[in-house]
């Protein structure tokens, strides 16, 4: 009886030899993407409310800073301060169709309802109001309407300059950065303009304080010149559930990239200073139809109920994240095969 056991042991032994070297491989493949340089928890986002952070800003008035969650939620922005505790909300009566970004310049916040994954909308709006105050309260807003002059895009990403001009950068193949008349009309559609090429796959950016444009995509952060929007820095980020936010820190000296999911951690990375080769995200990006929207102009806000925009039906997040979640599989693979080893051990 005792060779078979042991005859048993040793395909056993061979078995856990093998899977053994398949976990090296997948790890030594899987070190090689990620990025060489640590990362820091700034903080963690733990209100239950915030599910979808799609968006970061920096509000150096009051040591906080600004979020707001994917399509489906309401008009509702939320207020961070350094510890990511949430110091209260604003509310404004409208119901967005795909809230995506967030900026805070000069004391106004911007809520950019920009994302439209189907490519259907006529129109995407930018909310705003001045001196927000995170006190629970609904409030009155006003808007900016923005029509594309070569047709509908999607965009997740929403810039303001230093003068308080507003870029929408647009996300996938052929991404393009589109600015808005300098004084932007709330009484009619805006028609932006195509001032450059961005990056495939931007889901935030932010100009940084020496005007220097900062964005990310699905691998890496980008550092633009603000005036050939030309690569200047380039670095890898690193993993998240679904990377989606980018910022600066309070004191400006780095930023601070955020990721959709309860509990996310918002992490400090610094400013990348040169060029690294990263991975190319795949296109084809497969999501739910949005429906069009109308093409009237957003009525401004009075307090009453019948200035609200029309509610529309809410789009989800998109079915495909080839970036982050090619990472996420292979992280998938590693931990299914050493549960596979931890079983077979145990049962030797």
């Amino acid at each position: 009886m005792d060779q078979p056991v042991r005859l048993r042991s040793g395909v056993r032994r061979g078995s856990l030899a093998a899977i053994g070297g398949i976990v090296a491989a997948v790890l030594i493949g899987w070190s090689a993407v990620l990025p060489a340089a640590a990362e820091t928890v700034e903080f963690t986002i733990a209100d239950p409310r915030i599910t979808e952070s799609s968006g970061l800003a920096t509000d150096r008035d009051h040591n906080r800073y600004w979020t707001v969650n994917d399509s489906g939620d309401s008009g509702i922005a939320y207020a961070l301060d350094e510890q990511g505790t949430t110091e209260g909300t604003l509310r404004f009566r409208t119901e967005p169709v795909d809230v995506e970004a967030v900026a805070f310049h000069q004391g106004r916040l911007y809520v950019a309802d920009i994302g439209d994954n189907r490519e259907r909308r006529k129109m995407v709006t930018v909310y705003f109001f001045d001196d927000p105050a995170p006190d629970e309260q609904a409030v009155v807003y006003k808007a900016y309407d923005f029509v594309y002059p070569d047709g509908p895009h999607d965009a997740e990403t929403l810039l303001v300059d230093a003068k308080g001009r507003l870029f929408i950068v647009t996300k996938g193949v052929g991404a393009g950065i589109y600015a808005a008349p300098t004084k932007p009309s709330r009484l009619a559609i805006n028609r932006l303009e195509r001032v450059g090429d961005a990056p495939g796959f931007v889901t935030d950016g932010t100009f940084l304080p020496d005007g220097r444009i900062a964005l990310r995509t699905y691998v890496a952060v980008e550092i633009l010149d603000p005036r050939t929007y030309q690569v200047l820095a380039r670095a890898a980020t690193p993993l998240q559930q679904q990377g989606e936010s980018l910022t600066t820190t309070l004191d400006g000296q780095a930023l601070l990239i955020g990721s959709e999911g309860k509990r996310s951690d918002v992490l400090r990375i610094d400013v990348p200073t040169t060029t690294e080769d990263v991975p190319t995200p795949a296109a084809g990006e497969s999501a739910p139809a949005t429906p069009a929207a109308s093409t009237a102009p957003s009525p401004q806000d009075t307090g009453a109920n019948d200035d609200d925009l029309p509610p529309e039906a809410q789009p989800s997040a998109t079915a495909s994240r080839q970036g982050t979640l090619a990472a996420l599989g292979i992280a998938a693979a590693v931990a299914v095969v050493a549960g596979v080893v931890v079983a077979l051990v145990r049962r030797t």
